[in-house]
């Protein structure tokens, strides 16, 4: 046990304590009875827009989720993402009231208190009123800026200017908890923190020198990149106008004689442009199905007249109807198309014909009906043919009338234990150690239970849509091979992330993961898909 000498006890310092007075104070310092708010026990609404809560409307936003009583979980795939739970609130619940006191709180104040308790409030009111600059006003009274505001003023705020000179180091109080006294606020530099002996003036003047140097040539670097970046801009944006003349001007007018070409399938590779997109991949799916726009009428037609004869059902009986199960789903299912697009919610320019293709769809193939992932799709189709749904709806019968897409479609296990094997035959070839982790008896994995988001959504349930457009690029004209290394170079992407547990890979890569997946950049992507389908040293593809 260590001793020091002189050293006082807790008894002595307790008995200092207790022995100081506050003689030294000077009676004008002192304030007594004085609240801490401007308003006192009362709802402090001078931050608040005072017609937030009056004005609310009881009916749903359209870009709210769907009403809970809409919610139907038919043919929702097992650990699928779907619209949250409903609240379980008791029915007879109500909204508590704001706490009333039956005394006020300034009751106990004195007549001083009082009066700057008032002045106070009158001080709030003012300033909650006052149009003047955010910065201007205390920081108590201003409204903090919304998250949207402070994003939408971040990215149109221009480059932040490269400081000529450092700022005069002030004390840190983690390193430096004395208070800097005013002999040693004189003599503080900018390139010394206050903590260190102060540097001599040279030397303070070789380093302001070597900074402003410094700053100079970042301040030239990043003009350099941002001329890098622009000029990288304007080659994309000329290349795409350049192959979008190609897909005008030569491909589609010329389509049987052009299409064989190999330069034309090195265009594909590139990417359609997205002003070109419906109409090139309506001609390059096809229409062996021989459907027309009088088709889509008549499917319609007669899923509308369905639909209104089973919403004068009574309840128990719409039960027993599978398209009412099918019309709920579609209902439910539309708004959570591609929400950052904001085009298929409720009241979105294009909500109606998306869900008029999927509710024709779901009568054109009645054996099926609706199958959750159909909206996924059809929803692409409709955003590259915004105008035409019958041309979306027959784009779409034929897409899923493939084989790959129809084995997922209509559950056929022969079919879709084929598509496995070749999934995992060119990964064992291309990722042989994911492959041998996936595969193995330990790990317990089936190959459905991450293989079925894919495929059955044709990769749009966790890819980005500008990856699956590229994707669907290559499949209208490559057709299911497509797919299968598509597949394969998702796995490779998500490498990294698919080596632990069975429970850890199925939240990567599963039905119930509803993240989108940071697959990096486009083209490099479209490099792995590519890649993928290479079986041999010398560059051949299968």
């Amino acid at each position: 046990m260590s001793w020091q000498p002189g050293r006082k006890t807790v008894e002595q310092l307790e008995a200092e304590y207790n022995d100081d007075e506050d003689d030294e104070v000077p009676d004008e310092a002192i304030l007594e009875n004085v609240p801490m708010s401007p308003m006192p026990g009362h709802q402090q609404n001078y931050l608040r827009s005072p017609s937030t809560h009056s004005l609310r409307s009881t009916t749903p936003s359209p870009h709210r989720r769907p009403s809970y009583a809409n919610l139907h979980s038919a043919n929702i795939p097992k650990n699928a993402r779907r619209p949250s739970a409903p609240p379980t609130t008791h029915p007879h619940s109500r909204t508590p009231r704001s706490p009333h006191r039956s005394k006020s709180w300034s009751d106990d104040l004195n007549l001083e208190a009082k009066r700057l308790s008032q002045a106070l409030e009158v001080y709030a009111e003012k300033a909650a009123q006052d149009p003047a600059p955010a910065s201007n006003r205390p920081m108590s009274l201003t409204a903090p800026k919304s998250p949207l505001r402070a994003t939408f003023s971040k990215r149109n705020k221009s480059v932040a200017e490269i400081p000529t000179f450092p700022p005069i180091q002030t004390s840190v109080v983690t390193l430096d908890p004395i208070p800097i006294s005013k002999e040693k606020e004189a003599v503080l530099t900018r390139t010394r923190p206050s903590w260190l002996p102060p540097k001599s003036k040279k030397e303070e003047k070789r380093h302001l020198k070597e900074f402003q140097q410094m700053m100079a040539r970042a301040a030239e670097a990043e003009k350099k990149r941002a001329a890098k970046d622009q000029e990288a801009q304007e080659t994309r944006e000329e290349m795409q106008d350049s192959i979008a003349r190609i897909w005008e001007q030569h491909v589609l007018p010329n389509w049987d004689a052009v299409v064989r070409e190999p330069r034309t399938r090195e265009l594909w590779w590139r990417g359609v442009t997205p002003h070109n997109r419906g109409q090139v991949w309506s001609r390059a799916i096809g229409n062996e199905l021989e459907l027309t726009a009088a088709s889509y009428s008549a499917a319609l037609s007669r899923a509308h007249t369905l639909e209104s004869s089973i919403s004068t059902l009574p309840v128990e009986d719409r039960a027993h109807h599978k398209e009412a199960a099918w019309f709920d789903a579609i209902t439910r299912d539309v708004p959570n198309v591609l929400p950052e697009e904001r085009v298929f919610q409720m009241g979105g320019r294009l909500h109606a014909q998306l869900r008029d293709v999927l509710k024709a769809y779901a009568m054109y193939r009645s054996d099926v009906g609706y199958v959750y992932g159909t909206h996924l799709i059809a929803g692409l189709l409709v955003l590259y043919l915004p105008n035409d749904p019958a041309a979306a709806f027959v784009v779409l019968a034929n897409m899923l009338n493939r084989p790959l897409p129809l084995a997922f479609l209509v559950h056929d296990p022969v079919a879709m234990a084929r598509t496995h094997e070749l999934v995992l035959s060119t990964l064992r070839y291309k990722f042989p150690s994911l492959h041998d982790h996936l595969t193995s008896s330990a790990l317990g994995l089936q190959p459905d239970e991450y293989l079925d988001p894919l495929f059955r959504c044709l990769f749009a349930y966790n890819l980005p849509s500008s990856h699956v457009a590229r994707i669907w690029d290559l499949y209208a004209f490559e057709g299911d091979r497509a797919l299968i290394r598509a597949a394969v170079a998702v796995l490779g992407c998500l490498e990294s992330k698919l080596y632990g547990s069975k429970e850890e890979v199925l939240n990567v890569i599963s039905w119930r993961c509803e993240a989108a997946w940071d697959l990096g950049d486009e083209e490099v992507f479209v490099k792995a898909v590519r890649e993928a389908g290479k079986v041999d040293g010398k560059g051949g593809e299968n």
